[in-house]
């Protein structure tokens, strides 16, 4: 893996980690409980961020992925241990990705997104932006559950 490809891996590995901490011990219950009707919930945020980031790894490899990533937010039930599963499976695909990527292939065209058109080395960085992002959400939704 380039230097640059696996100083990005390490840093997506870290952020999973702490997602990890964060939900560690967390019951079902928790993991579906809204703290509100208009809010997320722990699943739809993390299983929307693992949607996300597949549909972003599949760029990285130059590949297509018909993925609704807003699903989880329209949701009125979610698999948590779906969701878990998914979670270990993307730290794999994640690894793929990211291995793939030689010197040349980082100046490619990566994705059309909100930011506008990204290259591959800047739709890597994006992809642990989004997760990063919606990890912030985490401790909120923990905190109006009373967890």
């Amino acid at each position: 893996m380039l230097k640059e490809m696996q100083d990005l891996h390490d840093l997506y590995v870290k952020v999973h980690a702490t997602i990890h901490q964060m939900v560690d011990g967390l019951t079902d219950e928790q993991w579906v409980k809204k703290p509100a009707d208009n809010f997320n919930n722990i699943a739809s945020i993390l299983e929307h961020t693992l949607l996300v980031e597949r549909r972003f790894f599949a760029q990285l490899k130059g590949e297509t992925a018909d993925i609704d990533a807003r699903a989880p937010f329209l949701a009125t039930s979610w698999d948590v241990a779906k969701i878990k599963a998914m979670w270990a499976e993307n730290e794999r695909l994640a690894k793929d990705a990211f291995e793939r990527l030689t010197a040349e292939a980082l100046n490619e065209p990566g994705a059309k997104l909100g930011v506008g058109e990204v290259n591959k080395r800047q739709l890597a960085a994006y992809a642990i932006a989004h997760t990063a992002h919606h990890r912030g959400q985490i401790p909120l939704v923990k905190k109006l559950l009373g967890i």
